[in-house]
């Protein structure tokens, strides 16, 4: 009887412990969205445990909105369009890696994607998209999304100014290090040309493009010395300048503000030209004209057949006759109003500054799981 009544003493304790334990035992924790979560906490409805914080992946926030409208834009714009009215080379090859990264993270959202994420490759990602060409996704985004995004810096049409112009007939050569590309290119033909050293300055931090143009003395006709007037001299009589736009009277480029680490600096260069970007400071840079001899463009370009006719006139400079010969020596800057090139400029909708330091402290961490 004894026996049966340990039993069963023993039963009930168990059964009392079992029932303590049952009762008394822990909850699993719920996050919420932004809090840590892991194997023992878990996520609240709505989110996921994403590099080890709860996260809304379903991308209907505005960061990520704003991310998949951008990288799509990138993925599927035209440069051409973006450049229409610009004569401007542009590298084939950074072109195609552009919309080829933004591909990239627009697939992304397959996946699902973090506020927090969409934050960081706007902010670390897009800045990096084609360094010294942020005018092809700044420029598409922009169109797409009719906003810049966070931290975006605002550019100045006025950030650009010439100090001063010197110009000069010079020859242009073939080296693509000394002159620009798509001047070689246009002055195939006639190599003697007007080269304006010109200095210029930026005068604050400037994503864009800026386009130089040479100005011509217009409606230029040669008139006699006046007969019985002391002094009076044969020259031409012009009406006013005019301001060029051809692509052989201009210059375009695209500056970009560059950090000390990107610049590569010619050491070899005897010439005291700057290469000219985006970043605050004075420049020294040639600006080149291609300069056919064409009196119907150039009035002062007036040519005379006889060579005893043009030594009446020793104070004044003609052209000879226009020979295949490249080398002919041509007529420079005659023509051009002197010393003047102005420039016109064009910024981006906006500059996105990359901050490293920031997007270092931004990254997720890789050793934490999903």
């Amino acid at each position: 009887m004894f026996q049966k009544s340990r039993i069963l003493s023993v039963a009930a304790l168990l059964l009392m412990t079992f029932i303590f334990a049952s009762g008394c035992k822990k909850k699993t924790p719920i996050a919420k969205e932004g809090e840590k979560c892991g194997k023992d906490i878990k996520c609240v409805k709505g989110t996921k445990c994403y590099y080890g914080v709860c996260e809304d992946l379903s991308g209907n926030n505005p960061d990520c909105q704003f991310l998949g409208k951008a990288s799509k834009a990138i993925m599927e714009s035209n440069p051409k369009e973006l450049l229409k009215g610009k004569n401007f080379d542009y590298d084939i090859d950074t072109i195609t890696a552009i919309p080829s990264a933004a591909a990239t993270i627009y697939k992304a959202f397959g996946n699902g994607l973090s506020k927090t994420q969409c934050k960081r490759i706007t902010q670390c990602e897009l800045p990096k998209l084609g360094v010294g060409y942020s005018w092809y996704w700044t420029r598409s985004v922009f169109n797409e999304t009719k906003k810049a995004p966070a931290n975006a810096k605002k550019l100045s049409a006025d950030a650009v100014e010439i100090i001063s112009v010197s110009a000069e007939q010079a020859s242009m050569g073939e080296d693509p290090k000394m002159f620009p590309p798509i001047k070689i290119k246009q002055m195939q033909q006639h190599r003697i040309g007007c080269r304006a050293k010109v200095k210029v300055r930026v005068k604050e931090e400037f994503a864009g493009f800026v386009t130089f143009h040479f100005w011509k003395n217009k409606n230029c006709k040669f008139v006699e010395a006046e007969k019985g007037v002391k002094d009076s001299k044969a020259g031409f009589k012009c009406d006013g300048v005019e301001k060029l736009s051809h692509p052989y009277y201009t210059y375009t480029t695209y500056l970009y503000p560059f950090k000390s680490n990107q610049l590569a600096k010619d050491k070899k260069s005897k010439e005291k030209v700057t290469y000219l970007t985006g970043n605050p400071g004075t420049y020294l840079i040639d600006v080149w004209a291609y300069n056919p001899i064409d009196e119907n463009k150039f009035g002062e370009h007036k040519q005379f057949d006889s060579e005893e006719v043009m030594k009446k006139y020793p104070d004044l400079i003609y052209c000879p006759k226009y020979r295949t010969d490249p080398f002919n020596n041509g007529c420079g800057c005659i023509g051009f109003a002197k010393n003047k090139v102005t420039v016109t400029v064009d910024p981006d909708p906006f500059y996105l500054p990359l901050d490293e330091d920031k997007c270092a402290k931004m990254a997720p961490q890789k050793t934490e799981s999903k």
